[in-house]
């Protein structure tokens, strides 16, 4: 199976001027652009790796990656299908498995141990969450000092409470994604139409400007594209609602860990933040945090609380 490269071969969600690139290569032959922040504490300070959520990108996440440097040595990846990741031909649905995604965190996660000398912490958002998530139900997880994450989206089965809203806002999301528009004539366009909509109606100027940049490469037949394409996003989403097994195995999680979801009580919230209660719950070692007022954009709505969170966690021992 030949990879098939659907970009600039340079392009990079996060600028050289403030993070080194390497390349983390999947089982399929997907390339995984792997991050390295360049302003950093010196070792022995912690290093974190953080997974962005679907649709995004490391670079989407500039901004909370400079607070957690005082902290931390910040690793950062671009998921196939996202950034400046490359991704073999193949049935969407095969190629944008679970599966792929949950072993290529625990590729990118084993190359930066291998680079650091130390298995770092990992913070995830939505996608790469559930990733976190499913590695541990596998057993074959990097043995994280700590988890922090933030709603992995691990869908109700029917006759669970959340799973009727579930089903509608899914299915909602998958039909606005596959009507999502690709192409742009400039990446100000595309800041100027997703000001104030939709999740981008809480991101700063500087946020939304970083998360165009993260997501909008050159064309090379002139113009800009979104780096994943809309129905690489749907089938990714699409995979979510098609998982009912994450479910009945969250019992399986017995690690400590953390796990953070908006406010149930907002008018528009996610069926994620819903539902985050009773995932929680069915993991033994799991600890929830409600962030009041916060929706499933909490890093880009309160990023100093959850900065401090995964800051918290940085203090933790590593499991034996």
């Amino acid at each position: 199976m030949t990879t098939k490269r659907l970009h600039s071969p340079d392009f990079v969600s996060l600028p050289d001027e403030v993070a080194s690139v390497f390349h983390v290569t999947a089982a399929d032959g997907a390339v995984l652009p792997v991050y390295a922040w360049r302003d950093a504490p010196a070792a022995p300070a912690p290093a974190l790796l953080f997974g962005h959520c679907t649709g995004f990108a490391a670079g989407s996440y500039r901004s909370l990656f400079e607070r957690l440097a005082t902290c931390a040595r910040v690793f950062a990846f671009d998921a196939r299908g996202h950034g400046g990741s490359t991704w073999p031909d193949g049935p969407l649905e095969q190629v944008f498995s679970l599966a792929h995604y949950v072993d290529d965190l625990r590729r990118v996660g084993a190359a930066v141990a291998a680079r650091t000398g130390t298995v770092p912490h990992f913070a995830g958002h939505s996608l790469n969450g559930r990733a976190a998530l499913r590695l541990e139900m596998a057993g074959g997880a990097p043995a994280w000092p700590s988890l922090t994450l933030f709603e992995p989206p691990i869908f109700p089965p029917p006759g669970e409470a959340d799973h009727t809203e579930a089903m509608e806002k899914q299915g909602r999301l998958v039909r606005s994604t596959e009507r999502r528009v690709a192409a742009w004539p400039d990446p100000a366009s595309l800041v100027a139409f997703l000001k104030g909509r939709g999740i981008f109606g809480v991101f700063s100027d500087d946020d939304l400007a970083q998360q165009v940049h993260a997501t909008l490469r050159p064309d090379a037949g002139g113009g800009w594209r979104l780096c994943c394409p809309p129905a690489i996003e749907a089938a990714t989403f699409r995979s979510v609602r098609d998982d009912l097994d994450s479910w009945m195995r969250l019992d399986a999680v017995t690690r400590p860990l953390v796990l953070v979801r908006g406010d149930p009580s907002m008018p528009d919230r996610d069926w994620i933040t819903a539902a985050s209660a009773t995932i929680a719950a069915r993991m033994p070692g799991a600890r929830l945090i409600t962030l009041a007022g916060a929706g499933h954009m909490m890093m880009f709505e309160q990023p100093e609380r959850c900065v401090a969170i995964i800051a918290e966690q940085l203090t933790s021992r590593s499991p034996d």
